[in-house]
């Protein structure tokens, strides 16, 4: 055959010739979840699966960071954000590209918010978990609430930084953020 009469193999010819390394296993996590999920007034919401005591684990599971731009035209990401914890950080990845959308994979996502949570919340970034714990005892059938607020920057510069790219700041803000964040010293 020619160059130009070469075959050209499918996507599933590729993969079963494909030579793929050994797996390599590390240590995971098992799943954890002390929650039902029920229907109350036309939405779903996490309950208590059984008595828990204070600083009980309720649930733990893992998570999927998905990066976002906060300058998007559609602002669909800031609506998700709404809804959906922000990871804290203050990486360059998440200075360059904005703030990381926390995507929970167990029924985290059935916790309704409040400001006066009866759980709380623990991101392991590293190991990609999140932990939630009682705050307080609670019965079978209590429903849970989420406070994410203690996750968000809590300085104003920092704040800012979540709805505008790092290429619109001004200099003293960006030099301010990065000082807070420990990246540069204290003047």
């Amino acid at each position: 055959m020619t160059k130009t009469q070469e075959k050209i193999p499918s996507p599933a010819e590729e993969t079963a010739n494909r030579y793929e390394d050994e797996p390599i296993f590390e240590e995971g996590f098992t799943p954890v979840s002390h929650v039902t999920v029920v229907k109350k007034n036309q939405r779903y919401v996490a309950v208590a699966s059984k008595n828990l005591k204070p600083n009980e684990l309720i649930e733990k599971c893992g998570f999927a960071p998905t990066p976002y731009k906060t300058n998007e035209p559609d602002q669909r990401a800031k609506l998700l954000a709404n809804f959906l914890p922000v990871a804290p950080c203050s990486c360059q990845q998440c200075i360059t590209m904005g703030p990381t959308i926390i995507i929970p994979t167990g029924n985290m996502i059935f916790y309704q918010f409040s400001t006066k949570a009866n759980t709380e919340i623990q991101f392991d970034g590293e190991n990609g978990t999140i932990t939630l714990r009682a705050s307080y005892g609670m019965k079978k059938g209590d429903e849970l609430f989420i406070d994410y607020s203690s996750l968000y920057p809590q300085a104003t510069a920092e704040q800012e930084a979540l709805y505008r790219s790092p290429n619109e700041l001004p200099d003293e803000m960006t030099e301010e953020i990065m000082r807070q964040s420990g990246l540069i010293p204290e003047r």
